[in-house]
């Protein structure tokens, strides 16, 4: 949000995003407290620190925090591995993302043979 729109909308708020909505709604502060613990477990690759979080998301978070929080233990691995590791999977996306748009270029005007060219040739 914009600075003007926050001051003009919402003038009970703060300049850092806290007010008095937070007060009378606990659970809006305790779901704003549990989003950017995640968010700092996600930017700083801490998986080990994601089992702590998820206790005190589905004990004390608000419903959609439970929500995500017992849909992320149905790959729990995949989820720690993903923030934990420093891997990514940009390259692979990258090839996927010039494999379509070769495609589409190429819709109704191409043999499988030049397609096939097409694709298996380095880009410039």
């Amino acid at each position: 949000m914009t600075a003007l729109f926050t001051a003009l909308f919402f003038p009970a708020f703060s300049r850092d995003g806290s007010g008095v909505f937070l007060g009378i709604c606990p659970d809006l502060a305790t779901a704003r407290d549990l989003s950017q613990e995640f968010a700092a477990i996600a930017r700083q690759c801490r998986g080990h620190d994601l089992i702590s979080w998820m206790s005190r998301a589905l004990n004390q978070g608000p419903q959609p925090i439970q929500g995500f929080a017992a849909f992320l233990q149905n790959d729990w691995d995949d989820v720690v591995n993903g923030l934990t590791l420093h891997l990514s999977s940009g390259a692979v996306e990258g090839q996927v993302t010039r494999i379509k748009l070769i495609k589409r270029r190429s819709y109704r005007r191409t043999s499988l043979a030049l397609l096939r060219n097409l694709v298996l040739t380095p880009p410039p």
